[in-house]
């Protein structure tokens, strides 16, 4: 299948005669992720998704602009196909389930696939080196800054730091953290060997980083990020099935310490009550558990919620998945994470190839206790878990076999996952 660019739109088409300027459009590509970034990492509350959708949007108009969606659409229909499985789900899930889905769960899929755009046209205008710059540069200025709030504000400094941004909270807040220590360490590979003045410039991008994932307290975070550096540098050589592994694995162990949380605390904790402080875990994944058996095909829907207070969600990805779309959903999501992995493992660009892999392995030790619905609406997932993974699948094969060193167009070679 292709897509056929005289099918755009006419507001497409006025934006394209009125953004002739290719350098226009890359200015302004470049300042809508910016600005996207920026907006991760320092508005919080309320005017956040304002502040960072619009930069999605204004992204993937230019991407229809520049020619970059016509692209994106011809090497990447089997995304595409899965993003119009889930709005097939969950219209069969609306007509055929018992559980009310309300129109806004159709408009977080648009949300998604809007973002694909957008950072398909950040592909386009950005090389990789540029883009790690951007996040790790300015999540190193969130996270000093947060620090200095934190000391400034908190009536006692072991309290839990909330990172500026998005997140917050302290869980998703370490998220978007996390994401810009993996690009430090990722232009830390690349960059080995070169200038010492490069490299204390790293170094320095690191050092709130890491203070401020300390800070927050956030053990899910913290342990997932752990396992993905090591484990990301020691098979990011290796193939789809390995890849896929090493993620459940990750799961697993960060779940697996929730559930053991009782025993390990008893022997690694004392008085200690901040970092030793108890999880809750596991009555809700019982009530989750519970849940998914009354509606294990299409699940009980995105905007189902437990009647009660203390229990706002099911704190675990793929036990959220399974919950909100059911057992189908899961199995075509796990079909999505191996189409990804196929797809990274067999890119050259060592940089993208290792920001990529560190950061699914992060998202799914980080989805052990939290982020139940990946699908939800924006927060700092859209950074460290979806950016990454559709910023590969937006390098065409020439593009990400060759590191990119200009904003020139990519060219158009038909790639299909």
């Amino acid at each position: 299948m292709t897509f056929d660019t005289s099918q755009l739109t006419s507001p497409a088409i006025l934006i394209r005669k009125h953004l002739a300027d290719h350098r226009r459009i890359r200015v302004l590509s470049a300042a809508a992720f910016v600005l996207f970034v920026a907006a991760i990492f320092f508005a919080r509350g309320g005017k956040a998704p304002g502040l960072s959708v619009a930069p999605i949007f204004a992204g993937a108009l230019l991407a229809f602009a520049s020619g970059a969606a016509a692209e994106t659409f011809q090497r990447n229909m089997w995304l595409w196909l899965s993003f119009g499985f889930l709005l097939a789900w969950q219209a069969a899930g609306a007509l055929f389930g018992d559980m009310p889905r309300p129109i806004s769960d159709f408009s977080k899929i648009g949300l998604l696939a809007a973002f694909f755009l957008f950072t398909a046209q950040a592909s386009r205008v950005l090389n990789t080196r540029q883009i790690l710059w951007i996040i790790a540069g300015i999540g190193a200025a969130s996270a000093f800054l947060s620090i200095i709030v934190h000391v400034v504000t908190a009536p006692d400094l072991m309290d839990r730091m909330i990172p500026l941004g998005r997140g917050g909270n302290p869980i998703p807040g370490a998220g978007a953290l996390a994401c810009a220590l993996i690009a430090t360490v990722a232009l830390w590979r690349d960059e080995k060997g070169r200038d010492r003045r490069t490299m204390a410039i790293l170094l320095m991008l690191a050092m709130p980083l890491v203070a401020g994932l300390v800070l927050t307290q956030s053990r899910g975070p913290i342990v997932a990020l752990c396992l993905a550096l090591p484990l990301a540098f020691l098979f990011e050589r290796r193939g789809m099935l390995l890849v896929l592994m090493t993620c459940l694995a990750s799961w697993l162990i960060v779940t697996g310490l929730v559930i053991f949380e009782p025993n390990i605390k008893a022997i690694i904790c004392g008085s200690n009550i901040d970092w030793c402080r108890p999880s809750n875990r596991g009555e809700v994944w019982e009530r989750v558990r519970d849940q998914i058996a009354l509606h294990p095909i299409l699940g009980s829907g995105p905007e189902f919620r437990f009647p009660y207070e203390w229990l706002s969600h099911a704190h675990n990805g793929l036990f959220g998945i399974a919950l909100y779309f059911g057992l189908g959903g899961l199995a075509a999501s796990g079909l999505m994470a191996a189409g990804y992995a196929r797809c990274l493992t067999r890119g050259t660009d060592e940089t993208l190839r290792f920001f990529g892999l560190a950061s699914l392995i992060f998202a799914f030790g980080y989805m052990g206790a939290d982020l139940p619905n990946p699908y939800a609406f924006f927060n700092t997932h859209y950074l460290f878990m979806w950016f990454p993974i559709l910023l590969v699948l937006a390098r065409n094969r020439s593009s990400f076999n060759v590191k990119a060193t200009s904003v020139a167009p990519v060219p158009g070679i038909a790639q299909r996952i």
